[in-house]
């Protein structure tokens, strides 16, 4: 099956970037902060927009194994009185000394006060997530061996590319959600996910990715200037960008459409456009109108931009919910909420 576009995007770029703000600041606290952001091209989600009601934001607090205090951010759905669904590259692993999640019940963290942070007291994730990054990372092995490391001239299925990464994760809060919050309506009918269908995403993700191009005189070591992330260049690096990242701190939300269906549980959104999710709103829904009513069908999980360059700029894949209601999303939330022995 012939995949979202060139085979050559995708290994280029060795695989789909998480969509998340992964990278800690020097402050643990959990007022906002610079690294706290919101969907590209989007616009702020009223207070009694039924898209707000239902959508969180997820705050990580870590010590580094140097012992650096810092939190990243991610954006997570209510499915049931005390329980949220995200994306399962927010849950901190052992990579971290400490950890702590907070699910953060506001749609403005400039204002953010104590009442409206909740701690999460269990997490489940899905036990096959990352099935898809190991697939994609075999076949890149694969081509190289055959001297085609780029894949010219090779067709491959969407799961050889990576598809079906099981990015999931449902984590459960210390108390209940609160009385201005409600469960989301769950699309059951996945047939209306087909080529063109629009649908809204929102989070708290990037607001706009700004790029300078650099001279590459200034940057003998050019490997070590992306490895480090001081730049971000297109695949055949002759072309290099320092990216300024803006944020506003507040949920948005914007609409984008379908490309097409990405393996069995996944679905690729186009954000060529200038709008969509970036970093910050892993794990944050993806909901399409259905005669007057927001239905959440979507994940945030990864995307690329365009050329190789890290700004949300190409496409962006998000887990179908419905896929994986019945094997894990019901599983997990029951297993959360089974009494203790």
């Amino acid at each position: 099956m012939k995949t979202i576009n060139s085979l050559k995007l995708v290994l280029s770029l060795g695989a789909l970037a998480t969509i998340a703000a992964c990278t800690p600041n020097n402050s643990a606290s959990l007022k906002a902060t610079d690294s706290s952001k919101t969907i590209i091209g989007g616009e702020a989600v009223a207070d009694s927009d039924i898209i707000r009601k239902s959508t969180v934001s997820i705050v990580v607090t870590v010590l580094t194994q140097d012992d650096q205090q810092g939190e990243f951010l991610c954006t997570g759905s209510i499915v049931s009185e005390n329980t949220i669904l995200t994306a399962a590259h927010c849950v901190p692993g052992n990579e971290y000394k400490k950890a702590a999640m907070y699910v953060v019940f506001s749609t403005d963290l400039n204002k953010l006060q104590q009442s409206q942070i909740q701690a999460v007291t269990g997490v489940v994730v899905h036990p096959q997530y990352g099935e898809g990054d190991a697939r994609l990372r075999a076949t890149i092995e694969r081509l190289k061996k055959e001297g085609n490391p780029s894949g010219e001239g090779v067709e491959l299925s969407d799961r050889d590319q990576g598809a079906d990464n099981y990015d999931y994760a449902v984590i459960k809060i210390q108390g209940k959600i609160p009385s201005n919050y409600q469960i989301a309506n769950v699309l059951k009918n996945e047939t209306v996910l087909k080529n063109g269908a629009k649908v809204t995403l929102a989070g708290f993700g990037l607001t706009y990715v700004k790029k300078e191009k650099v001279d590459l005189k200034k940057y003998p070591d050019l490997d070590g200037a992306i490895a480090s992330g001081q730049i971000a260049c297109t695949y055949d690096k002759t072309t290099c960008y320092i990216l300024t990242q803006e944020n506003e701190n507040i949920l948005k939300k914007t609409d984008v459409y379908v490309i097409q269906a990405y393996g069995d549980t996944e679905v690729a959104l186009d954000q060529t456009q200038g709008k969509g999710a970036c970093h910050g709103d892993s794990g944050g829904p993806a909901f399409i109108n259905i005669d007057g009513v927001e239905y959440l069908w979507g994940v945030t999980s990864r995307g690329t931009g365009q050329e190789g360059i890290d700004d949300c700029s190409n496409y962006a894949i998000y887990g179908k919910v419905n896929a994986l209601w019945d094997s894990f999303v019901a599983k997990a939330i029951a297993q959360l909420n089974s009494p203790k022995k």
